[in-house]
């Protein structure tokens, strides 16, 4: 799977790609997604490893996304992300099931 097909389901659910939290969020979804040996990597990993990537801290990692998230959410998004992902949830989700969710839904519809 390309990232851009990360970026275009990110897009087409609302997220804002001029959050700083954009590429992380981006990088993560791909990585969760991408890895069917693990599918329950945990946020922690993901964090980490999109640090090194970055390099920038997991703190500032996860402060980014839960910025864009909230932002995300605060936007009345919840309908869009249900819309697409067919989830039951219309949020706030916490980061790890919003990126739990989107991973699936790319595995699921063979995006890779």
């Amino acid at each position: 799977m390309e990232k851009t097909i990360v970026s275009e389901l990110l897009i087409r659910i609302g997220v804002n790609p001029s959050y700083r939290g954009y590429p992380y969020l981006t990088h993560i979804i791909f990585q969760a997604s991408s890895d069917e040996d693990s599918p329950f990597l945990t946020s922690k990993a993901l964090y980490q490893d999109t640090a090194e990537y970055f390099h920038v801290s997991p703190d500032s990692v996860q402060h980014s996304i839960r910025t864009l998230l909230d932002a995300y959410w605060e936007q009345g998004n919840g309908s869009h992300f249900c819309a697409v992902t067919g989830y039951p949830n219309a949020g706030p989700l916490p980061p790890k099931e919003f990126i739990a969710v989107l991973a699936d839904y790319l595995r699921r519809n063979k995006l890779r």
